[in-house]
């Protein structure tokens, strides 16, 4: 059996489904999981979710930590991704991203304008080097110009690892702890880059950034996308946005300079943010 038929043949239980809602959310213990699909009838005892449970691990659906007496389960949302979405090409793996975006947008409740829980980012930059090159700084050598203080891991020395290929794990890495950034939904070499997830901004958030290359006169204009949503809670949605507008035409900087000059404002250099006009998204 292959992974992917692992996953199919673990989604085809109720149980197991309802098990996968609740890790959604946040990760959870054996016992809370056991009671939340023992309620919903569909776990007759606790050895019957423990069996579940053993399924989905074994597809790697779950990932599990054990925490003293209990066992906490998380979501492996990478697993879920690539038995569907990242089986796709990647363009077809953009559009079907696309039509779902519109799909929950159509379902969407009518809200006041004041209520609105997404935010849109556009920044973009001219770079004098060939696309190649800059290509090749963006996924290579990210930690030569990415960082503080847009790093979930504390401490220094962080590496961030950008897969190339859609259903990757975007990582940060510091030693042994890792932080997920989000799962690679589209790479086109040259061309695009594209990863969703919580990106920093939490578990109440999700969203995509995706970064594209085109060739100029004077060498390559970089843009970068972010759309994101809130998924609950209250938090002020615009003022996220606004900090990550600005963080990403700092990354831009940040790119820039160390393509065009060498100069490194990443984890391995200066980790400092170098002199730019910040020119917020419309």
């Amino acid at each position: 059996m292959t992974q992917h038929d692992a996953v199919w043949s673990a989604l085809s239980h109720p149980a197991r489904r309802r098990i996968l809602d609740a890790l959604r959310e946040r990760p959870a213990s054996t016992g809370r999981l056991h009671e939340a699909i023992a309620q919903a009838g569909l776990s007759p005892s606790r050895f019957a979710t423990q069996r579940h449970l053993q399924v989905l691990r074994d597809a790697e659906l779950v990932l599990v930590t054990d925490r003293g007496r209990e066992r906490e389960n998380a979501l492996n949302a990478s697993a879920l991704y690539q038995a569907t979405i990242g089986w796709l090409d990647p363009t077809s793996a953009r559009t079907a991203h696309s039509l779902d975006s519109v799909r929950r947008l159509a379902e969407a409740p009518a809200r006041e304008e004041t209520d609105m829980n997404e935010f849109h980012v556009r920044q973009a930059i001219d770079i004098a080097a060939p696309v190649e090159r800059v290509w090749q700084a963006l996924v290579d050598e990210p930690h030569r110009w990415w960082g503080s203080p847009y790093l979930m891991l504390e401490g220094t020395g962080q590496q961030l690892e950008f897969p190339q290929r859609a259903g990757g794990a975007v990582l940060e890495r510091r030693g042994d702890a890792t932080a997920l950034w989000g799962i690679v939904t589209a790479c086109e070499p040259g061309r695009a880059y594209a990863w969703a997830g919580q990106m920093g901004m939490g578990p109440a958030y999700t969203g995509e950034a995706r970064y594209e290359l085109e060739a100029t006169d004077a060498g390559t204009r970089v843009t970068l996308e972010h759309d994101a949503m809130r998924l609950w809670g209250d938090d002020d949605v615009k003022g996220t946005g606004s900090g990550y507008d600005y963080g990403w035409a700092d990354l831009n900087a940040r790119l820039k300079a160390f393509v065009e000059d060498g100069a490194e404002h990443g984890t391995t250099g200066a980790n400092a943010e170098p002199e730019f006009e910040f020119a917020p998204s419309t």
